[in-house]
């Protein structure tokens, strides 16, 4: 019989009435997934002449023949001659003594033909195959299962007497690991101690002397090294004694491929390489000046999978190095693993943070090589521009390119300026004063009176301003972004409004507020961000000002603050902080 799993079973029909065969092969057809093949016969002769091992996956049996014999005669005479294929009895209507007896005498399954349908008829068979296919593999397990017992019983017999062979074996075995545990505790005891050290070195080649020196000593080995890896080699860093002195003085290094290199072999393959007999092992390289060395073992330091190099110790004696010394060794390595990504790490850092002062001091000197160059011929185009502009009686659209130089020439000088600002908050530090915010204001509103009247701008400046510490050269630079910012992105025309808020931390919140279109509340995210602009769809602006704003006001104490609801008309609050003045300090 082929498994539930093909889909396609094999079923035969015992029933006396034909409409029945029809109407259940019609059921039968309506069953998805499935392919039946419904074969009928429909009397108990023919019936016991096809029921054979293997011809059908399953037997429907009508109860009622029509003769002398009844489906229950069928199902007793076919488990009788040791059918094993499920056997579904079918009746005309419920009884439940015939049900019961039916089932008492194998019946898989019992159905009643009114009400049988589609799919009561594929889960009766599916499940009745299933069970039967379940008995059969337990009835086999089963049988298994015996056979297996008595294998043991047997087995177990022999091992008994095996047992008490070992039972002497044993005895001494046990004799032999207390006396390892004890030297086990020693070597730990020893190990914590060497591993303290190791971590209070200093530097590398402080380490690496300690490594060799302490591991040799503290644990009787006849010589110990240590390698780094560097590129294609083993680069021996430290060993003992003389031998270790010369060949740190030759440089000694091992080719990393190199065939007969234990050394070799444990960093290639970033395991432990245990070698109790040395002249036993093809794989052993001699070295001359350590004649002596009968065992050895080469353990990689590694940190994860990136080998670092290979601590390597040998014994002047056959056996005596074992996997109690390479577990130790192991952990050891992995100490030292450790301490040198720590070296390496802090190594990097130190070059990252020199790389970093260097490239700040080469933008400082750009910044500054650009803004002595340029602004004096920038400043001499802005000159030139606006003479023209009162002097040159020039038709109406060549006074529209003047204008237009003279606005990029102003962008271009704020850029410069910008440049010489941003590399003078770098490296100064400016000592905090009193700052009399009116003037500084009064030179900002002159400063940016080309850019008011462009606008049609009009400037509302508080009649109250709390003191503040802070630096007036940076602030200035401050208040001209935001107010610069204010009139461009304003309103049509601008209205933009100035003032200040003492809070009750000690500082002093200053504030610009424009009649703009406002901003989204991830746009406000963004802004302080270099070369961000504050409309970044339609204007072509540099992007510097809000960043350098940041670096003055934080390098000042304070912190810088956007707020907007994003209503057209509304506009935005751009604000900073600074230290402010009690009336006592002053």
């Amino acid at each position: 019989m082929g498994t539930w799993s093909q889909q396609q079973v094999k079923v035969l029909l015992i029933d006396n009435d034909e409409a029945h065969y029809v109407l259940i092969r019609e059921m039968m057809a309506e069953i998805d997934g499935i392919e039946f093949q419904l074969d009928w016969v429909a009397t108990y002769e023919s019936a016991m002449d096809t029921i054979a091992p293997g011809r059908f996956d399953a037997y429907l049996i009508d109860y009622s023949l029509g003769g002398k014999h009844t489906g229950l005669d069928i199902l007793k005479e076919a488990i009788d001659r040791g059918c094993t294929v499920p056997l579904i009895l079918l009746t005309s209507y419920g009884n439940r003594a015939l049900d019961l007896e039916a089932m008492r005498n194998g019946a898989s399954d019992y159905l009643v033909k009114d009400q049988l349908t589609p799919a009561l008829l594929e889960r009766s068979i599916r499940y009745a195959i299933e069970r039967k296919r379940s008995e059969a593999e337990l009835q086999k397990a089963a049988t298994q299962l015996e056979e297996r017992i008595s294998e043991r019983t047997a087995e177990h017999a022999k091992t008994n007497t095996v047992l008490q062979e070992k039972l002497t074996e044993l005895e001494h075995l046990r004799e032999q690991i207390e006396s390892s545990l004890e030297r086990r505790t020693r070597q730990v005891e020893t190990s914590t101690q060497v591993a303290q050290q190791i971590a209070a070195a200093p530097a590398l080649d402080e380490l690496f002397r300690l490594v060799v020196n302490l591991v040799q000593e503290r644990f009787g080995y006849y010589h110990a090294h240590v390698y780094t890896l560097e590129g294609d080699y083993l680069v021996m860093q430290e060993g003992t004694g003389d031998a270790g002195r010369m060949m740190k003085e030759v440089g000694h290094k091992i080719p990393f491929n190199a065939a007969r290199s234990l050394v070799a072999k444990a960093a290639r393959s970033g395991e432990p390489v245990l070698v109790p007999d040395v002249t036993q092992d093809q794989r052993w390289l001699p070295n001359m000046l350590l004649a002596e060395t009968l065992s050895e073992l080469a353990v990689p330091i590694k940190l994860g999978n990136e080998i670092l190099g290979v601590l390597d110790v040998q014994h002047n004696r056959i056996n005596g190095l074992n996997l109690e010394d390479q577990i130790l060794l192991m952990g050891l390595c992995g100490q030292i693993a450790v301490f040198i990504n720590n070296q390496k790490l802090e190594m990097d850092r130190k070059a990252a943070e020199e790389a970093q002062q260097r490239l700040i001091e080469e933008l400082n000197a750009f910044g500054h090589t650009v803004g002595h160059n340029l602004k004096d011929p920038v400043g001499l185009i802005i000159g030139y521009t606006g003479l023209l502009k009162e002097q040159a009686r020039l038709p109406e659209d060549l006074q529209e390119y003047l204008n237009a130089i003279g606005r990029n020439a102003h962008r271009l000088n704020n850029i410069i300026e910008e440049l010489q600002l941003l590399s003078g908050v770098r490296k100064e530090n400016v000592e905090l004063r009193p700052l009399n915010m009116i003037r500084i204001i009064a030179e900002v509103q002159q400063r940016l009176a080309y850019l008011i009247q462009e606008h049609n701008a009009r400037v509302v400046v508080s009649e109250y301003w709390p003191m503040a510490l802070g630096h007036a050269q940076w602030i200035e630079e401050v208040w001209a972004n935001y107010i610069s910012n204010a009139i461009k992105y304003g309103g049509k025309p601008p209205r933009v409004h100035l003032g200040a808020t003492a809070q009750s931390d000690g500082m002093v919140r200053f504030w610009v507020r424009d009649n703009g279109p406002g901003l989204s509340k991830e746009d406000q995210r963004r802004l302080f961000t270099e070369f961000t602009r504050l409309n970044h769809v339609s204007l072509k602006g540099h992007g510097l000002g809000l960043s350098i704003v940041q670096r003055i006001i934080e390098k000042l104490g304070g912190e810088v603050g956007v707020y907007s609801d994003g209503v057209n008309g509304e506009g935005c609050v751009f604000s900073f902080t600074l230290p402010g003045i009690h009336k006592k300090e002053m």
